[in-house]
């Protein structure tokens, strides 16, 4: 990701509160650096349109909750606080919402017309409601793990992925052959954090990211050892297929549980991003592709 005025602004005073929660996880390998995903009572949404918001802001809305201790990770601007019957408090230090604006040019093909460009990246200062003040009542939101089995297998198989399922097996996703391997569910066991069926598709959705990086789909994988071979290209794809993954739990009411493999990657991503702050950046664009690419059914 090139590096401009606006990506300074977002993703370096983002980036080392990242790596201190990864040098906590390396002390404390049970405390997960991004546990964050784990203590929302809703899913990040903007309380006017209340679109919900994916990828960095996503993310940079989760993080802003957890670390502020707000009840509710729902944000607006200061104009679309307005609209609701709130001003944001005296002192209030809002935070970056991201969005991109089409440019467009001549079309060489048409004079007469105008095809699109590219996009420049720009934000908004978004407030959390926690922030606010005024009439505006937040939604009544469903409490507990509520997530549903049905809905998430008929999403897996609507992605025409390979799945397969060995009693005793490992888990990965195989590239060569484009198949994913998932040990038995059996295997998989309730813990303090999440239960056995958490564990399961938390997982699954960690290789189901990996499966998009395919030349068949994104191409992300072959695309990725030629631009970040000096970030360790391998470690980069896990850090895309974790942040896939909390995506898509956030999806289902998954939540994003502890891989055994996880820890060894850690020092890799802490080193990355302490070399380049936009890392952050290019690994959520990455992973909001993935999701984007399979089109999740709304829950």
């Amino acid at each position: 990701m090139k590096k401009t005025k606006v990506t300074e602004i977002v993703y370096k005073p983002f980036a080392p509160k990242i790596i201190k929660l990864m040098e906590e996880q390396l002390k404390n390998p049970t405390k997960r650096w991004d546990s964050a995903f784990n203590n929302l009572n809703c899913r990040p949404m903007n309380a006017k349109t209340k679109n919900i918001y994916k990828g960095i802001n996503a993310i940079m809305t989760t993080f802003d909750t957890y670390f502020s201790k707000y009840k509710y990770c729902i944000y607006a601007t200061k104009a679309q606080w307005k609209l609701l019957g709130n001003v944001p408090k005296a002192g209030a230090k809002p935070i970056p919402i991201v969005f991109y604006k089409p440019f467009m040019q001549e079309s060489k093909v048409d004079p007469t017309k105008k095809v699109q460009a590219g996009a420049l990246l720009l934000y908004s200062k978004g407030y959390n409601y926690a922030q606010t003040e005024g009439d505006y009542t937040p939604p009544v939101f469903k409490t507990g793990k509520q997530y549903s089995v049905d809905a998430i297998d008929q999403f897996v198989k609507s992605t025409k992925v390979d799945l397969r399922h060995e009693e005793e097996g490992r888990c990965f996703y195989n590239q060569t052959s484009d198949y994913i391997n998932m040990t038995s569910k059996i295997n998989f066991k309730d813990t303090k954090e999440a239960d056995a069926t958490m564990h399961y598709y938390s997982v699954l959705f960690h290789e189901l990211t990996h499966s998009t990086g395919h030349e068949s789909r994104t191409g992300r994988i072959k695309k990725n050892n030629d631009k970040f071979g000096v970030r360790n290209e391998y470690a980069f794809e896990e850090l895309v297929a974790e942040l896939g993954s909390v995506l898509f739990g956030q999806q289902f009411n998954i939540e994003k549980t502890i891989r055994g493999n996880h820890i060894q990657y850690l020092n890799s991503w802490i080193k990355a991003l302490k070399t380049d702050y936009t890392l952050i950046g290019d690994a959520l664009a990455q992973s909001q592709k993935a999701v984007d690419y399979f089109q999740p059914v709304k829950q």
